[in-house]
């Protein structure tokens, strides 16, 4: 349906009237509200701007402002949980994760007329200890999309109807050169957040097993815990194996690191993707922008011939924040309870879905849909061929996390699949950290190409001010060794921080003069440039003092240059300083072989090496790199973190 033809239909949804909203108004005192009228604002943070649901509402509640505050998906789970935390959340909370922490902060919708207005099968997966807490927005139904064009230039006119088939198109495509690139890749999942990836991996099993009797027999086996994920999920990785076999999928590449993720839309625009795992939106979008190509879609295909199926997911849930529950608030809960009414009509399904270009409304009652649906996807939703998957989130994450592993090599599918049996009966701290919501990121803080051993970076940065503010020392030392992730504007979860410091040296708080600081510096500046052209892992991070070197050159070493206080007065050499560094760098593993980086200048430890002159052990503080990076996340949960290169180490060229 075109965009005209679906901006009509939407003119004649809002002339049509909605008696499901009062008056938000009356009895509001004499003057503006918010400023501008008598209207009540009601806040809501989501992803783009919601024109056409936002119309509605005021058509339909003279009374109620509507305001959305624009916000990436990315940050939208941790920036609305932050805000909720720290008591300044939205009136209508946004999240797409409803069995995270942000369920704590959500009111029991359950007794609220508009919330039996919803599909009994949603509606049954969302209740949490028997409460209703959050609406599904209306979703997307989720496939293959492939080149269709590169696909019939390969010889294959007709979308296969297995996944026989389909790993036949691949072989048909690359045999040719077309719908790979130079990597070899011609398979790759849009979106490489875990949850996305966790979904396709359980997607692939729903046509030979979970959409079938055996199938939903184990499911209901599980949720009582008499079976487990090792005696049902055994070949959900049989075709993901196959793809990385023959070299069409790089499992390396299916983490969060969106610098080592495929570009997947670049790459099926250009013709060197031949397949991806998307959505209906993502089909319509390389649709729209391609001149060259035709892409359709497939639903997931069952290695036999019986009836593919598609998943679907709502694109975000909607509750209202509890504390409108507070005296004094009456007239702020009764509006935001009039935009979920007006949500749950399916005139308000029909406007959200023109403003999200959806594909599907989870409400009972039938909905005007304005995209079109591919044929394929569209056989399995006449068919009811639809599955929701119900996993919890951190159970669903765990199991993609796990298989991920496996596909690399990391450990076994058997094994793989006992820990997620073992998460899933016992529970586990750990695992639960890695799944947790830590915190909200402003901007990205990128490791890459070893930036952190040769310059000031924010992620260097950040890791030296968080040493420096868990051991309270006046100068935090982080070689850049240490340092192995980057952190990314958005959601940060316990796994993301362990990425970012992975090795569990102990902190430990020395006494040092400052003639050993400078001895420090000028030794993490040895090996900045080696003919390798990996420069060692001895160069400084640092927070508490700034400091300057000449870059390397062919015929002259790094110089370290000038060192000063973060507020630009002069170092005192003379004067003895507390600083936090690494057992690693004190000599607990010794000084051969590279161990220690050479900082011979702090050996409290090594037996082998001269002791440390100027230099006392005050403490051990039985806290890792990682550690210190998790108490800094804690310590500063109501912020969004970001920090960037500011001055603190500055390289001079020869020239300059």
């Amino acid at each position: 349906m075109n965009r005209r033809i679906a901006s009509l239909i939407l003119a004649c949804l809002l002339a049509l009237p909605l008696t499901a909203c009062g008056d938000a108004t009356a009895d509001l005192p004499d003057g503006p509200v918010d400023g501008s009228s008598k209207r009540v604002p009601v806040t809501m943070l989501y992803t783009m701007d919601l024109t056409n649901f936002e119309a509605l509402v005021e058509q339909a509640c003279p009374g109620v402002d509507l305001q959305i505050e624009r916000n990436a998906m990315a940050t939208i789970d941790g920036e609305s949980e932050r805000r909720l935390r720290t008591g300044h959340g939205s009136d209508i909370i946004t999240t797409s994760m409803p069995t995270g922490d942000v369920r704590s902060y959500a009111m029991d919708l359950s007794a609220m007329e508009f919330a039996s207005a919803y599909q009994a099968g949603i509606s049954q997966s969302l209740l949490m200890d028997g409460k209703t807490l959050f609406l599904p927005l209306p979703g997307q139904y989720s496939g293959y999309i492939y080149n269709a064009t590169l696909a019939a230039e390969a010889g294959v006119t007709e979308p296969p109807a297995n996944t026989g088939e389909l790993l036949s198109m691949l072989d048909a495509a690359a045999d040719r050169g077309l719908g790979v690139g130079s990597d070899g890749v011609a398979f790759a999942i849009e979106s490489t957040d875990i949850t996305t990836v966790s979904s396709y991996l359980v997607g692939t099993q729903i046509p030979d097993f979970l959409g079938r009797a055996d199938g939903i027999t184990w499911r209901e086996r599980l949720t009582r815990r008499e079976d487990t994920f090792a005696q049902g999920m055994a070949r959900c990785l049989s075709l993901s194996s196959a793809m990385v076999e023959k070299g069409y999928l790089d499992p390396t590449r299916l983490s969060n690191a969106r610098g080592n993720a495929t570009p997947v839309e670049e790459r099926m625009l250009d013709g060197t993707l031949m397949l991806t795992y998307s959505t209906v939106h993502f089909l319509d979008v390389l649709n729209a922008k391609s001149e060259q190509y035709e892409f359709a879609m497939l639903p997931f295909l069952t290695a036999e011939n019986s009836h593919p199926w598609t998943t679907a997911a709502p694109a975000a849930y909607l509750g209202l924040n509890a504390a409108l529950a507070e005296p004094g608030r009456e007239k702020v809960l009764d509006a935001a309870k009039q935009v979920l009414t007006v949500l749950s009509t399916p005139e308000g399904q029909a406007a959200f879905i023109q403003d999200l270009g959806a594909s599907q409304s989870y409400l009972a009652a039938e909905v005007p849909v304005y995209s079109q649906i591919p044929a394929g996807i569209a056989d399995c939703v006449a068919d009811g061929y639809v599955y929701n998957i119900q996993f919890p989130a951190k159970l669903l994450n765990y199991f993609g996390q796990s298989m991920v592993s496996a596909l690399n090599g990391n450990i076994s599918l058997e094994e793989a699949l006992s820990n997620v049996d073992r998460f899933f009966l016992e529970g586990d701290e750990e695992i639960e950290y890695d799944q947790t919501l830590i915190g909200v990121v402003a901007g990205d803080m990128i490791y890459e190409d070893y930036n952190v051993r040769r310059q000031e970076t924010g992620i260097g940065n950040l890791v030296a001010d968080a040493i420096r503010e868990m051991a309270q020392v006046d100068v935090g030392f982080v070689n850049g060794g240490a340092i192995r992730g980057s952190l990314y504007e958005g959601n940060v979860f316990g796994s993301d921080l362990d990425v970012v410091c992975p090795y569990d040296n102990g902190v430990v708080v020395l006494k040092v003069k400052g003639t050993v600081i400078r001895e420090m510096l000028a030794n993490g500046l040895t090996l900045i440039d080696q003919e390798s052209g990996i420069p060692g892992g001895r160069f400084l991070n640092v927070s508490g003092l700034c400091y300057s070197f000449r870059a390397p050159t062919e015929q002259s070493p790094a110089e370290l240059l000038d060192i000063t206080l973060p507020d630009g007065s002069p170092f005192d050499e003379s004067k003895t300083y507390t600083i936090a560094v690494t057992s690693y760098m004190c000599g607990a593993n010794g000084y051969l072989d590279n161990n220690g980086d050479g900082f011979t200048m702090l050996n409290v430890y090594s037996d082998t090496a001269p002791r440390a002159k100027d230099v006392t052990l005050v403490r051990e503080t039985g806290q890792s790199f990682g550690d210190a990076l998790r108490l800094y996340f804690q310590t500063h949960n109501g912020e969004a973190i970001l920090a960037q290169p500011e001055g603190r180490i500055k390289v001079v060229n020869g020239d300059d």
